[in-house]
């Protein structure tokens, strides 16, 4: 099994950074690089890839702002002590020459979808074989669930960092009771708080579910109007523009300009050396001895920072 893995590079930082109790470096607070990096380990460890890369955010608006001005509007302002890490993490990835895309006008997310679509699609011109098999993100973002199919699944944090689970269609269909490739069309009938974006005012996660697991997709909800129970039909009457105005904003881009470089994205004895020495800088005593039990032959070496071009800043 070829395996690249992904990782969602807010989402991922997010999510350590409140998960673990304050934690200092030569006076930086350092919890969100510290279970940044130990989420990645457990997914080494657990998942074995080939290849790894992290995909982020860029600052600034992206279309999405363009399409509708209160995109994520609502969000509350980061804490300054992750703020201050964001940089911290850039750099030790760049150390390690771990690949990082980012580019401006697009969301992580469409980036992973991207590369996940390129990497499952390119096989070698000699043997005609895929390079990547299957590909797993490292991800607490629920959109990317719209992604999953047999090539794409997620590994997700259930409780804090220490225990993640792989999401493949089957988990989808559990936990949203749609299947993938109904995310959108879900989200576009509910809505999405988190993003601020409207979806049908009225519509829950109930009502939203049974009229897809009825009629399939948006479209054909829309088309089969006159079989609706009438106040449920007076909402998507009404919530007709808002509902593909939310379609337009959950579904994500899969033709971002970027490419992936599977030879600097191989995992290798070279990227463990380097990121032996980050922790060493950091002092992480307990990532030290779990990347030195992943390769006990590891001794801490300087690593040049990549010159691939299609990467571009963390944050």
């Amino acid at each position: 099994m070829s395996r690249l893995l992904i990782v969602d590079g807010h989402a991922v930082i997010h999510r350590a950074y409140h998960s673990i109790p304050k934690l200092t470096s030569n006076g930086q607070v350092v919890n969100a690089v510290y279970g940044f990096y130990s989420m990645l380990l457990s997914a080494i460890d657990q998942l074995h890839p080939k290849y790894v890369i992290v995909c982020s955010d860029s600052p600034g608006p992206n279309f999405r702002n363009e399409e509708y001005l209160g995109y994520r509007s609502k969000r509350s302002v980061p804490d300054q002590d992750l703020v201050r890490q964001f940089p911290i993490i850039e750099s030790s990835l760049t150390q390690s020459t771990i690949p990082v895309f980012s580019m401006g006008g697009y969301e992580a997310d469409d980036l992973i979808a991207t590369l996940a679509r390129q990497a499952v699609t390119k096989k070698s011109k000699k043997t005609k074989k895929k390079f990547v098999n299957l590909v797993t993100i490292i991800t607490g973002d629920k959109d990317l669930m719209q992604l999953v199919d047999r090539h794409t699944q997620l590994l997700m944090p259930v409780r804090g960092l220490s225990e993640i689970k792989i999401i493949t269609p089957k988990e989808v269909k559990q936990k949203l009771n749609v299947h993938p490739d109904q995310v959108v069309d879900l989200k576009a009938l509910m809505g999405d708080s988190s993003d601020s974006y409207p979806g049908v005012q009225g519509i829950g996660p109930k009502g939203a579910t049974t009229l897809l697991n009825k009629y399939q997709n948006l479209d054909n909800i829309y088309r089969h109007l006159d079989e609706i129970t009438p106040p449920a039909k007076e909402k998507l009457e009404k919530g007709k523009e808002d509902a593909y105005l939310s379609q337009k904003l959950a579904t994500l881009v899969y033709n971002v300009p970027i490419h992936i470089s599977l030879k600097s994205a191989k995992w290798d004895s070279s990227k463990e050396s380097a990121l032996l020495e980050q922790f060493k800088l950091f002092n992480f005593k307990s990532l030290i001895n779990r990347l030195q039990n992943l390769n006990p032959d590891l001794k801490p070496s300087r690593s040049t920072p990549s010159s691939d071009p299609n990467q571009g800043s963390l944050f």
